[in-house]
């Protein structure tokens, strides 16, 4: 252990000796339910709220979030309580998964987020309980709302009238933290918590790090990214925010009937401009299982397979018959997968968008093998979003709507103590 971890070491035990040393007096600061939250979890997800999210860490800050932080993880508790009773579970590679994206997203290395919790002076599972709870809402949103959601072939048309009249405007890419308004008489708290976020923004934190710490809407995980608005697109007070922002700044807090909302300005550009980056692709994909640690001889014989198959590949349905022929062999269509999302893997990412439909590309070498991928089709190449991605548009922001609602009713009807200081 080098001299500089290990005075790092020393210093986070010494930071936490002090809080451990008086967990056996932790006061509940809230209820939820039958479940309890202590003074010493609230600590800590505050600690980790603050430091991960660059903010200036003090006492005072720690006072200041107290509330909002408790309400979230009063949230978080009803959301994995009901999950319970649904039935619901967040499995280990779940929660792995989520990690390994955080990590991607950060730019870090594998294994790299534990350590970086802990060099914050926080436990690591503090993060995991976090992530537990939005994983386990994402499946109580499939399970309880997606069902009750649906998307007309009206609303669609509707959409993409709209966006054909905007062809040639700007559109602009954008970013969120929204502090909702569940009650009237919580506008003031929100406003509050909505104002210390942008004192945050204006002392150098990033967004993205903000959104993922104390934004409650859909797109927190991803930074508050909602992706590419088009004029019209948002809520009235919201459009003509954005319409006045100047790029790579945030917005005041903007209040609409759902709460308030942070806008940060991302990227601007021409609507309906066709970029190769945003074509959609519909691919079939073939995979060879081959192990990690596969001997040099195990990759030669698997490429030789893989080569075989993609010769006898006429068109994309092929590599179907092809993978019942290999043994070990797998094949899935997926549908709608933009060009640009590939870029984790270059090779496939210069190969694939190349191919002219029915043409095959590979053998790439992936985490679980080898895989063939072939072309089908493309989409969007006039720059207009497709029906199934104005269709996934709108249900997002249907089921966003649903979901708030939900979210509410469960509160409602939970026994929600939180004790007085």
């Amino acid at each position: 252990m080098s001299a500089l971890i290990f005075r790092a070491f020393v210093a986070i035990t010494l930071v936490l000796s002090p809080v451990l040393a008086c967990a056996q007096g932790m006061r509940a600061v809230a209820r939820v339910n039958d479940d309890a939250i202590t003074d010493f979890e609230l600590n800590q997800r505050i600690v980790f709220a603050v430091r991960s999210a660059g903010m200036q860490d003090s006492p005072d800050m720690h006072q200041r979030l107290s509330a909002q932080i408790l309400r979230q993880m009063i949230d978080e508790k009803l959301q994995i309580q009901h999950a319970k009773g649904l039935g619901v579970a967040v499995t280990e590679s779940e929660i792995n998964q989520r990690v390994a994206e955080v990590e991607r997203g950060a730019g870090m290395a594998r294994g790299q987020f534990r350590q970086y919790v802990q060099s914050i002076g926080v436990p690591y599972d503090v993060a995991v309980q976090q992530m537990q709870a939005g994983l386990a809402w994402a499946k109580i949103v499939r399970r309880r709302v997606r069902p009750q959601v649906e998307v007309s072939d009206a609303e669609i048309d509707d959409a993409l009238s709209r966006i054909r009249t905007n062809v040639g405007k700007t559109e602009s890419r954008v970013a969120e933290i929204f502090v909702p308004i569940d009650k009237v008489e919580q506008a003031d708290d929100a406003k509050r918590s909505a104002d210390r976020v942008v004192e945050q923004l204006k002392r150098g934190a990033p967004f993205a790090a903000l959104a993922q710490q104390f934004s409650q809407g859909a797109t927190a995980q991803s930074g508050g990214d909602l992706g590419w608005i088009l004029p019209g697109s948002l809520d009235p007070a919201l459009d003509a925010a954005l319409d006045k922002l100047p790029l790579r700044q945030a917005s005041d807090p903007i209040r609409t009937p759902a709460g308030f909302h942070i806008l940060f300005a991302i990227d601007r550009r021409q609507f309906a401009s066709a970029r190769p980056d945003d074509v959609r692709l519909n691919l079939v994909q073939l995979t060879l299982a081959l192990p990690v640690n596969a001997s040099p001889e195990e990759t030669s014989r698997a490429t030789a397979e893989a080569q075989k198959a993609m010769t006898a590949t006429r068109q994309c349905n092929d590599l179907h018959a092809q993978a019942r022929q290999l043994k070990g062999a797998t094949a899935g269509d997926l549908t709608g997968v933009r060009a640009g999302d590939l870029a984790a893997n270059r090779q496939m990412y210069e190969e694939i968008p190349r191919l002219a439909p029915g043409g095959t590309a590979g053998p790439f070498r992936v985490a679980e093998g080898l895989q063939i991928v072939s072309l089908c089709g493309k989409e969007g190449t006039s720059g207009l979003p497709t029906r199934d991605v104005i269709s996934q548009q709108i249900l997002l922001q249907k089921l966003e709507a649903a979901g708030r609602r939900y979210m509410r009713e469960m509160r409602r009807v939970a026994t929600i103590e939180i004790k007085k200081s």
